[in-house]
């Protein structure tokens, strides 16, 4: 069944139909919550506000608009991790161990454990940069380079023209390579 067709049949208040979109797209939504978030807990936090405010305004998203279904849970998403955020939430340093998208250290004969740290340590560096930027410049930034919405996708859920979008994901990555130049610099990567 197509999504559009998932969606309709939520509209009318099917379980089924909803729980299929849930399944469909939770895992986008808590992604794109915990690089808000930065932990497990608040992030899961996150992705059930989401899924509540989503069922409750399904009533009035109209599939026929330009926006897709993904796009508008992101911006659901964006906005209650932004109030979470607003609620007392700070960004906490990055943990290792709870961040689900960290690649865990290699375990073979071969590895090379100077290097996973140094893997480690330039991630952080990174995510710390990251949660420096402007708020929109890092909501851009993540919605584009970690998430791989398009900007059209960005736009609609940010409320925002494509031509701020491209000037909020410009100035981002600009604001990070001068953030990390040095750093770069030190290990020889040459920014």
């Amino acid at each position: 069944m197509d999504e559009n067709a998932l969606i309709r049949l939520a509209q009318t208040g099917d379980p089924g139909a909803f729980r299929a979109l849930f399944d469909a797209h939770h895992a986008r939504v808590f992604r794109l919550a915990h690089r808000y978030m930065r932990n497990a807990t608040d992030a899961e936090d996150v992705l059930q506000e989401t899924f509540v405010k989503a069922y409750r305004g399904l009533p009035v998203y109209d599939p026929a608009k330009a926006r897709s279904f993904s796009a508008w849970l992101g911006r659901i998403c964006v906005n209650c991790s932004i109030d979470a955020l607003r609620r007392g939430q700070s960004w906490p340093k990055a943990s290792l161990e709870e961040d689900p998208m960290a690649d865990p250290p290699s375990q073979t004969p071969d590895s090379d454990p100077e290097r996973t740290v140094r893997n480690w340590e330039t991630r952080a560096r990174v995510e710390d940069a990251l949660a420096k930027l402007a708020p929109k410049q890092r909501t851009v930034f993540t919605l584009r380079h970690y998430e791989g919405y398009t900007l059209r996708e960005i736009a609609a859920m940010t409320n925002v023209t494509e031509g701020s979008v491209k000037r909020h994901l410009f100035r981002a990555v600009e604001t990070l390579k001068r953030r990390l130049r040095r750093f770069a610099l030190e290990d020889g990567y040459g920014l």
